[in-house]
């Protein structure tokens, strides 16, 4: 343990370059998971200004309803694109990248 202290070890270039390869990945989820949310900020709608003395109960239950339907669809529609990018194409990348380094690392110390 003595001799290691002054050791500098580099690893091997594969290591290097999926490490590197992992960054790049991990901060492209992140800019498309920023992305998803600007979007929903975008296209979510503003909620309704109700008059009370101009609109009868039954349309302001009429707008209300058509503002809760109207964000909701926004919600799903960020949400469908954040699941389609990041869950179903960019994570298990991600995790297979991840899993090669600390994989390759660890065969490397048993032997």
């Amino acid at each position: 343990m003595a001799a290691a202290k002054g050791a500098n070890v580099k690893p091997p270039f594969v290591q290097r370059a999926g490490l590197w390869l992992a960054t790049g990945v991990g901060s492209l989820i992140l800019l498309v998971t920023i992305g998803v949310v600007i979007f929903l900020c975008i296209y979510y709608p503003k909620p309704p200004v109700l008059e009370p003395l101009q609109q009868t109960p039954a349309d302001a239950k009429a707008v209300l309803d058509s503002y809760k339907e109207l964000s909701g669809i926004a919600v799903k529609n960020a949400l469908e694109m954040f699941q389609t990018i990041v869950a179903q194409a960019l994570l298990p990348v991600f995790t297979a990248i991840l899993g090669y380094i600390f994989a390759k690392g660890g065969n490397k110390e048993d032997s």
